[in-house]
């Protein structure tokens, strides 16, 4: 008996609740929609800072890049959080698919994304522009996106080749020697202010040998020359330095060892260096001024002889 009075009960209890629930339905109200915001304020996620592990992106080895994002809301969390790397040349290219996923920055929180760049072979050289965007949601599931603009630079070689830096194998004391250079770019961009001198053991030279600006894959010449010193003898050894810039104005140099022999200025030659100095110092109209003042003494003393002996002769015979 009692289990019945329960089982009756119950049933008189879930009655209830059915009639409850069909009143609170029928008085044509729909349901409420559940709230997807609670304010109108927007999260903010932002690069806050961004560093290169290099001067330079090049095409010769992967830079790493290091961007910071920090949500600026002061209260609200942002997740399923988007990030995207592109350049608007297409020259800088980032590893793998250039995106980054993460789940969640809190309020205030920042986040370091690293990711590898790596600048083609025909890049230009300079400044170039990074775009990065970021997708995000907050708890509500609200959408919102933000982008920023990152500078790097892009370098390409550098290579300075050189020809015609050597001295002949033997040289004479006080000739001029001359030494016809010729520099090559070899890289793949601008070569500035390049330049050559010279620190060799008894010749000496009056200036730098500047050759200047030389675009990627051209050749410029120039030429030093040399004054072989009388104070030296045999062989002498002395350096050439290169030095030059690239189109960022930094410094590159490298240093060519020179050697040569210097042999003793032959007599004959000294002779003739004589000859010419004598001729120099008195010239041919002197040497026939000379021989004409010669030629007159002698006519001056020629003549009374000869007039001497005829008078001698005409006495000596009225004598006879």
């Amino acid at each position: 008996m009692k289990k019945f009075l329960s089982t009756i009960l119950i049933l008189l209890i879930c009655l209830s609740v059915s009639i409850t629930a069909y009143a609170d339905a029928g008085d044509g109200a729909p349901p409420a929609e559940p709230e997807t915001t609670v304010d109108g304020s927007q999260p903010r996620l932002m690069v806050s800072s961004y560093k290169l592990d290099s001067e330079y992106i090049t095409p010769d080895s992967d830079s790493t890049i290091e961007i910071t994002f920090k949500n600026h809301s002061a209260t609200k969390a942002i997740s399923n959080i988007k990030l995207s790397l592109t350049e608007e040349s297409g020259e800088i290219k980032p590893s793998g698919t250039g995106t980054e996923y993460v789940s969640r920055i809190y309020a205030g929180s920042t986040y370091t994304w690293k990711i590898k760049l790596k600048a083609s072979k025909i890049a230009a050289i300079g400044e170039h522009r990074i775009n990065v965007t970021a997708e995000y949601e907050d708890k509500y599931y609200n959408a919102y996106s933000a982008s920023d603009t990152l500078l790097v630079n892009v370098s390409q070689s550098v290579g300075l080749d050189y020809s015609g830096v050597i001295l002949p194998r033997k040289v004479t004391q006080e000739n001029t020697v001359t030494m016809d250079v010729n520099l090559m770019n070899t890289g793949k961009c601008m070569v500035r202010n390049s330049k050559l001198t010279f620190d060799i053991d008894g010749l000496e030279t009056g200036s730098v040998l500047f050759i200047g600006e030389i675009a990627a894959g051209e050749s410029k010449t120039g030429s030093a020359n040399f004054r072989v010193s009388t104070d030296k003898l045999g062989e002498v050894k002395g350096k050439a330095s290169l030095a030059y810039e690239d189109e960022f104005g930094n410094s590159y140099s490298k240093e060519i060892d020179i050697s040569t022999v210097i042999e003793e200025k032959p007599k004959s030659e000294e002779k003739k260096d004589e000859e010419e100095t004598f001729n120099t110092k008195f010239p041919k109209w002197w040497a026939f001024l000379i021989a004409g003042i010669a030629s007159g003494g002698l006519v001056g003393f020629a003549v009374p002889t000869i007039i001497h002996a005829k008078k001698q002769r005409k006495e000596d015979e009225l004598r006879l």
